[in-house]
């Protein structure tokens, strides 16, 4: 394995004398069968060894990132139908002229059958898969290559209430085919051993779907609620399915933990600062025009406007009387 540049890896933890330096890295980068469904695909796969110098407390978050990803493109945002996201089995007329186009029927075997969900947006879903981080410090009969450290990527992963907004489909297989960029997990169609899924419990599709204001954004992939995660070496394993080379982008991973502020974002700080900061040079102002311009006299009942000298009416108005 060789070791990952230091300009690529951010750490921040309060133990910084440590066995395990954050800032020390290894990645290898392979090829190896992947299973799907029902069969398995050569597919690359990213294999990463870091560090973790301090045990973290739950809840420990995983969240993937994407650079350069325009989810508030104008087109892209309104590229998808809310009522077959609810289940509804919308006919092909309404789906073929909606914002779904060009993601709206099967082009590419001319069956004609719906674009089952359709759209941009879900086409486009990230589909690159994290394995738990496997903790090597910990190693026995059982375990020979390591501990896993148990991490949830379907469950507890959205907002509450935002499965609402979605519903088992009412669709017949038959009448439906998945989205182009899912023919991996999909090959050859939706059928009944490989039915359409259930978008009500698909938490990983919902965060998508919830779309980012800045084209860098984070989404949260998995989580621990239970366990610390102890100080030491972990792997994770990637596989890589989603081509940032398209659009000239990046992606990495994050852990991190949550506070009861929150997780941690300089950004909130940096504004309060500011806004603090033009407010202090207004209170300065306000107080020397106080003390050195002599503004005049508060409550001073002779700038009210029936204190002030009328002025004469024109001549043809008071002839016109």
């Amino acid at each position: 394995m060789g070791l990952l540049p230091e300009n690529l890896i951010t750490a921040h933890f309060s133990n910084a004398d440590s066995a395990f330096p954050p800032k020390v890295a290894k990645w290898q980068q392979f090829i190896r069968a992947v299973p799907y469904h029902k069969y398995t695909e050569d597919s690359p796969v990213c294999r990463i060894e870091f560090n973790i110098p301090e045990d973290l407390q739950p809840t420990v978050s995983f969240y993937y990132y994407l650079e350069n990803f325009y989810q508030n493109h104008r087109r892209y945002v309104g590229s998808f139908n809310a009522k077959q996201l609810l289940g509804e089995p919308v006919d092909g007329n309404t789906i073929n002229s909606s914002t779904c186009d060009p993601i709206t029927y099967d082009a590419a075997n001319k069956t004609g059958r719906i674009v089952y969900p359709c759209g941009i947006v879900a086409n486009s879903m990230f589909n690159d898969t994290f394995t738990s981080p496997l903790w090597l410090n910990v190693k026995n009969a059982s375990s020979p290559e390591g501990q896993v450290y148990q991490m949830s990527n379907n469950s507890g992963i959205t907002w509450p209430g935002l499965r609402d907004l979605y519903g088992p489909t009412r669709y017949n297989y038959t009448q439906i085919v998945p989205p182009p960029n899912w023919e991996k997990r999909y090959r050859g169609g939706y059928s009944e051993e490989q039915p359409p899924p259930n978008l009500q419990e698909l938490e990983s599709f919902q965060n998508w779907m919830m779309l980012a204001a800045s084209p860098n954004f984070y989404k949260l992939y998995q989580r621990n609620d239970k366990d610390p995660m102890i100080a030491g070496t972990y792997q994770i394993e990637i596989v890589s399915n989603f081509d940032t080379t398209k659009y000239n982008g990046r992606k990495s991973f994050v852990i991190t933990t949550l506070s009861p502020m929150g997780s941690r974002n300089i950004w909130p700080g940096i504004i309060f600062l500011i806004v603090g900061g033009i407010c202090l040079l207004l209170d300065i102002y306000f107080i020397l025009s106080f003390f050195l311009w002599k503004p005049r006299k508060l409550g001073d009942p002779s700038y009210l406007s029936w204190n002030q000298p009328q002025a004469p009416a024109p001549a043809h108005a008071a002839s016109a009387s």
